[in-house]
Parts: C-alpha cells; structure tokens; sequence
C-alpha cells in the first residue's frame, strides 16, 4: 500500500505558501480603503482580525518585458484583472520550480476581491491535471482563509468530484482561520450527505490548527455520523507529520473503541515502514481489543511484504484470539506471494486447529492463481466446516474469473454440498444486490 503522493505533495505546497506568505501584506478594497491583514505563519491563531494602516500599498504591474513579472509580487495588492494576468503569467512559465515559488508568492496577494479570479483563471487554462489542481487546492485553501463563505459559495457552484474537492480545502483553510464560523456553515447544511462530505475538508482544517480540540469534535458527533472513521484518519494522518513515535502514542491514549481503531490502523501502516519492530512492540499492547484487529492486518501485511519470517515469529507470540488470527491470515497471504513454497512448508507443519485452518484459507486464495488445483486441495482440508465453505468458494469464484472451463470441470468432479456449489455459480449482480440489502 503506497503512501498517498498526491496528498503530501499538497501539504508540501501548503507549507511553502504558509513560508513565502508568512508575513505582513497590505490589502485594500474597491473604494481605496488600506487594511492591514496578517496571512500564512500566524494560521489564524488571532481569530482573522486585522489591524488598519495607512501605508500606501503599490499595485502590481502585470507581466512586463519577456513575460517576467515586473518586481516580486508578495505583499502587492491586485486588481481582479492584475491577479489573472500575474496567474497567466506563472502558468505559461515552463520550470516547475521557479512557477511554484512565483504562484507562492502570488499567495500573498490573494484578497477576497480577487480570490476568485484568481481560482477561475486556473481552472480555465487547459493544462494538465496533476498540476493545476495543486494550485486550485492551494487558491481555494488561502481563500477560505480568507473569505471562508464566499469561498465556500463558489465551491458550491461546482458539481461532482470537483466540487467536493474543491469545498474539502476551502474548508480545510477557513477552520484553521476560523474554526468557528467554519462549524457552524456546516452544521447549517441540511443534506446529511452533502454535510459528512464537507466534514472532511473541516476536520483536516481543525486538525492543523489543533489536534486535541478536532479530536474533541470528532469524538463529540453523534455514533450514527457517516464517516466517523475517515475523520478520525484525517487527524491521525495531520499527527504523524510529527513522528510515527507521537503518533502512536496519542492514538494509544484515545478512548477505547472503533474510532481508536481506525486511528491504530492509520498509524501501523506508516510505523511499521519506518520500524517494523518497534511498530509490532507497540501494537502488542492492544492486542486482546478487539477493535485493534484491521491495525494488526495493516501491520502484519507491510511487514510480511518484506520480511515474512520475522513478521509471523511476532504473530505467534501474540495472545491468542482475533486479532493474531487476523495477522496470522495477512502474513501467510503475504508469504505465499513472496515464497509460496516456504510459505506452504509452514503452514503444512502447523499443529491441526483453528489457526492452522486460518493460515490454510489464506494460503489458498493467495495460490488460486498460480496452482488452482492445489490452492483448492488446501481449502478443502480445512476443518473448520463454515470457514472451509468460504475458503472453498471464494478460492473457486476466483478460479472462474481466470479459467471458467477448468474450473467448471473442477467443480462438476468436486463432490462439494449442492448449497456451496451453487454459491459459488451464484451469478455477481446478484450477490452485490444481497449486499447492497444488507
């Protein structure tokens, strides 16, 4: 499982504009009232307030001679028309470094008078994805900074994916301005799907400003609220930015349950990558909870992808119960893909039970594609008589999606229960109908 490049190249992004636009800069209105607004290192720490001053701001010239833009334009204030020619200017620029520094320091010049001729202009040159909704994100993050509902009245206007993108980091900027005002937009919208999805983009925004109190409102939601869980990751993902060490420990320290799970299994994936064995040290401390069980599958499976052997000595000294059983099943699955002969070695020495019967399924869906008769001699030597007829189907489903004429053949010969042949020809649809009813 990758790390999530395109997340942490935005956050990169974030901390280069919160640098460049650190300080200072002037703003002044239509009518040529001067204000001073602080914007970038100080996050909003104040409450957004500014402060006036009468210092005469200079208004940026626009591209000049060969294109370059006249002077440094951070601090400058622009027209609506000034901002797009400035943003049409740092597109057409081909070096990536030198346009990420120049759209940096264009940050500093947003206002809520330009903020959306700023956003539109990018939105509007055809450009390649991947680097215009760089920029878009970090337009639409600084802007809610900014103007937090006008910002969120222009994602609004957006439709789809786009859209929701797009409120998730307006969102994300006005909660870590103004957290206040940022909750109480979204728990005015009435559509409960509309509000879960806009939750996201509030709870990162928290969770940058201050982790205890978006832990706090995250924690403080209604059992029932969708997507609980990918909040509570949200926060989890802005605390290992300090150090898996951190990150460990205050999801250790959440109050027992699923939310706390959710939060282990977020940070056993990044720990165990930079230490698997002070990951699986730690991790050991939960391992009689019951919601601690996808953080054991999450660790045991990156481990198990580069050392297998070390990964299922941790898993036998676990306590016994679910959680081993689930790690036990993720190295052993893991095992057979790197070593699938040292892997059935192992299993075939284990002693007859229940874990035994665990590490047989897994061993098989993982050899269905590679040895489909073997894979389906394993499943059916488990003993265990429900997890034999789910081994049994699920490795044979498989084995239809790859060769249906072999396993056809296979399955007309097999002997198995009219109940579990049929389930396994159990056309698709149907069985994701009985799910979607379920």
């Amino acid at each position: 499982m990758g790390k999530n490049v395109y997340l942490h190249g935005f956050w990169l992004l974030i901390a280069i504009g919160a640098f460049v636009t650190g300080r200072t800069v002037q703003v002044s209105s239509e009518d040529g009232e001067t204000k001073r607004a602080e914007y970038g290192a100080r996050g909003g720490r104040d409450g957004g307030a500014g402060t006036k001053g009468g210092t005469e701001s200079r208004r940026g010239s626009g591209p000049g001679e060969g294109g370059e833009l006249i002077g440094a334009l951070g601090g400058r204030v622009l027209s609506p028309e000034a901002m797009r020619m400035a943003i049409t200017s740092i597109i057409a620029e081909s070096d990536p470094v030198i346009r990420q520094r120049r759209f940096g320091e264009l940050l500093a010049s947003l206002t809520p008078e330009n903020a959306r001729v700023a956003v539109e202009t990018v939105r509007n040159t055809p450009r390649a994805g991947w680097s215009m909704w760089q920029e878009i994100r970090l337009l639409t993050y600084a802007w809610g900074r900014i103007d937090g509902p006008a910002a969120a009245a222009y994602a609004s206007e957006i439709e789809g994916r786009s859209g929701e993108w797009t409120m998730a980091s307006v969102l994300a900027g006005w909660a870590n301005d103004d957290p206040e005002g940022a909750k109480e937009w979204v728990a005015a919208v009435e559509d409960q799907d509309e509000r879960s999805k806009f939750m996201r983009g509030l709870v990162q925004g928290l969770a940058q400003r201050d982790v205890e109190a978006a832990t706090s409102f995250v924690f403080s939601l209604d059992p029932d609220t969708p997507r609980r869980g990918d909040y509570i990751k949200s926060i989890t993902r802005q605390q290992l930015t300090a150090g898996s060490d951190p990150a460990a420990t205050w999801s250790g320290s959440l109050p027992d349950g699923e939310l706390k799970g959710e939060a282990l299994e977020t940070v056993a994936r990044e720990y165990v990558r930079k230490d698997p064995e002070a990951a699986a040290a730690w991790l050991s401390a939960f391992g009689e909870d019951d919601y601690g069980r996808e953080a054991f599958r999450e660790l045991s499976e990156e481990w198990a992808e580069e050392d297998p052997k070390a990964a299922v000595e941790w898993v036998q000294k676990l306590p016994e119960g679910e959680n081993r059983n689930a790690a036990l099943g993720e190295t052993v699955s893991e095992w057979a893909r790197k070593s699938p002969k040292e892997a059935g070695e192992f299993v075939a020495e284990m002693p007859a039970g229940q874990e035994r019967d665990v590490a047989i399924g897994a061993y098989a869906r993982r050899m269905v594609s590679q040895e489909p008769e073997s894979a389906m001699e394993w499943a059916q030597s488990i003993e265990q008589e429900d997890l034999r007829n789910k081994t049994i189907t699920q490795a044979a489903r498989d084995w239809m999606r790859r060769d249906v004429v072999a396993a056809s053949a296979w399955l007309d010969e097999s002997g198995l229960p009219d109940q579990v042949a049929a389930e396994i020809l159990r056309p698709e649809e149907v069985r994701r109908d009985d799910r979607w009813r379920r």
